[in-house]
């Protein structure tokens, strides 16, 4: 199975986050498990059988094995009647960010009358029939949890679908060039969506036992390590054959700098936005200049939407912005926020986007943008040379 580091947010094959844990992976311990959510929901060691000596084992596993079975199936077939479109749906809509707070309380009304969304929809569902919600309060995260790592790998797969290639380099290579360096987070997804779909290269075998046996890892920790290094190697050549491109082609009289960004009223760096975003390969859609509701542009990729508010500040950016960029995201209903700015932002504003989850970009961050925005600029300029 893979899993989703809840520290460290890289995905992986084993049962103890590599990178966060060290190499030293412990297959039964449920204190690393409990920061790794599964693909999978049947992997989370809720429904494996714990070991409890020799003697219990011998007399009493068969029989607590087949009632996490059957546990496991009441909780998967609901969750599967129930994941679209309540679960789905309810990841994209709510305030609250999975695996943020565990549920307080038993179900039902109390006293204080305050309630996190998360209580509330935990009723929905159990009006829906899910009573096993009500024994298991942390069970509802954690689905939730899966809901939040299933949709972001369907947002991966539906990217990495146009990069397959008849060789392995050549597909890294294709994958990494639009992906930059994420492929250091995501590139146990990489692999899962090759052995998903079928795709063979001769050079990676994966192991069969991995989709049904709890700690058997899809690839051995050393050959993905192999496989990472090789990634590296790749993305090293890719930087040295882009510097060597902006030296042979750059125009200051064409390209961007962030001096240019720093001269630039309001309305131009909104302008200016639309035109990276576009420019790096997103779906943009620019808001009316009145009544905006705290959101500067649109912006779609990977299935999801995220509102984007822009600050051209010459100071810190503060909390209001980050709270229109909250507010908007409630009001048009989007699955993600941003804030950009040629600046950067204050320890409140930070705190606070960190609690809403709101994305913060800053100068470092726009700087970033603004590479590979004029590195579209050069593979233009080539393109039209070569055609000429």
């Amino acid at each position: 199975m893979i899993y989703q580091c809840s520290g460290c947010n890289r995905a992986t094959f084993e049962t103890a986050c590599p990178w966060c844990m060290g190499s030293q992976v412990s297959p039964s311990s449920e204190i690393t498990l409990r920061h790794l959510t599964p693909l999978d929901p049947s992997f989370y060691p809720d429904f494996q059988y714990r070991s409890k000596g020799l003697i219990q084992d011998f007399f009493g596993k068969k029989k607590e094995q087949a009632q996490l079975n059957d546990l496991l199936n009441n909780v998967l077939r609901k969750y599967s009647e129930l994941k679209q479109p309540y679960f789905t749906n309810f990841i994209h809509t709510t305030r609250e960010r999975a695996g943020s707070s565990d549920d307080a309380g038993v179900p039902g009304p109390r006293l204080d009358g305050v309630y996190s969304e998360r209580e509330l929809f935990r009723e929905v569902l159990i009006r829906k029939g899910f009573d096993e919600l009500e024994g298991l309060p942390s069970l509802l995260d954690k689905l939730l949890q899966t809901t939040a790592f299933n949709s972001a790998y369907l947002g991966f797969s539906r990217e990495l679908t146009r990069h397959i290639r008849t060789e392995l380099a050549d597909t890294l290579r294709s994958w990494i060039e639009e992906a930059g360096t994420t492929f250091r987070s995501d590139l146990a997804l990489f692999y899962y969506y090759l052995w998903e779909n079928d795709v063979a290269f001769p050079n990676v075998q994966f192991n069969p036992q991995a989709a049904s046996t709890s700690g058997v890892p899809l690839l051995p920790l050393p050959v993905f390590r192999n496989g990472l290094s090789l990634c590296e190697e790749i993305y090293f050549d890719i930087l040295v054959e882009r510097l060597g491109s902006q030296l042979e082609h750059f125009n200051p009289n064409q390209f961007i700098t962030m001096y240019l960004v720093d001269a630039m009223d309001g309305f131009q760096f909104e302008a200016f936005l639309v035109e990276i975003f576009q420019t790096i390969g997103y779906d943009v859609k620019e808001t009316k200049k009145t009544a905006d509701q705290g959101a500067d542009l649109f912006v779609t990729r990977f299935g999801k939407n995220m509102v984007i508010q822009a600050k051209n500040y010459s100071s810190s950016v503060g909390n209001a912005a980050v709270q229109q960029a909250i507010s908007a995201k409630a009001f048009y209903g989007c699955d993600e926020a941003m804030v950009v700015t040629n600046s950067y932002y204050t320890k409140s504003a930070k705190e606070l986007a960190g609690t809403a989850g709101v994305r913060l970009i800053d100068r470092d961050g726009l700087q970033s943008y603004l590479d590979d925005y004029n590195q579209k600029l050069i593979e233009a300029f080539q393109a039209e040379e070569e055609s000429a």
